[in-house]
């Protein structure tokens, strides 16, 4: 991210009259690949389970490929989206970042903006630097110290590809 030319560009749409509309984040995760042979994609002798069903105890497929698919090392990607709002028109700046990334805020030219960043970076632990008023971590209580970020939406998925599949 070129964050001079992202302030540059937040700092237009402020001269020019647009509002903040909204920040919007979303932890990235690759697709998974269910192709043949891949873990999950098959019952546990080969054989095929129906379709849209997994095999008696374990979870669904789609579940085991998508775990079974997320690279355990490397910085993980997020997605952000500024949205900007005037009288009908909406534009939106998307970034896709990698974790460890440090991201400029634009409270400096939309004040509201500091409640959105404080959440971003509690919640996906995304470094957002120079925020107008910075909250220092407590603006949630939450049970997973960064409950987005990449290691905990992994470790949920793992969970839950784990968990036995409840009857019908």
């Amino acid at each position: 991210m070129d964050g001079t030319a992202f302030l540059a560009r937040v700092e237009q749409y402020h001269r020019d009259g647009w509002r903040l509309a909204l920040i919007n984040v979303t932890t990235v995760l690759p697709a998974a690949s269910a192709a043949h042979g891949a873990p999950g994609a098959h019952g546990a002798h080969g054989a095929e389970a129906p379709a849209g069903e997994a095999p008696a105890g374990e979870a669904p497929a789609g579940e085991a490929a998508a775990v079974a698919a997320l690279p355990m090392g490397g910085p993980g990607v997020f997605e952000i989206a500024w949205g900007f709002a005037r009288d009908r028109e909406f534009e939106t700046i998307r970034e896709q970042i990698e974790a460890g990334t440090t991201v400029p805020s634009i409270s400096e030219f939309f004040g509201a903006a500091f409640l959105y960043e404080n959440e971003i970076r509690e919640l996906f632990g995304i470094n957002v630097t120079g925020i107008g008023v910075d909250l220092k971590g407590q603006l949630y209580k939450t049970s997973t110290r960064v409950p987005f970020s990449h290691a905990a939406v992994k470790a949920r998925l793992a969970a839950l590809a784990a968990a036995p599949v409840k009857p019908s």
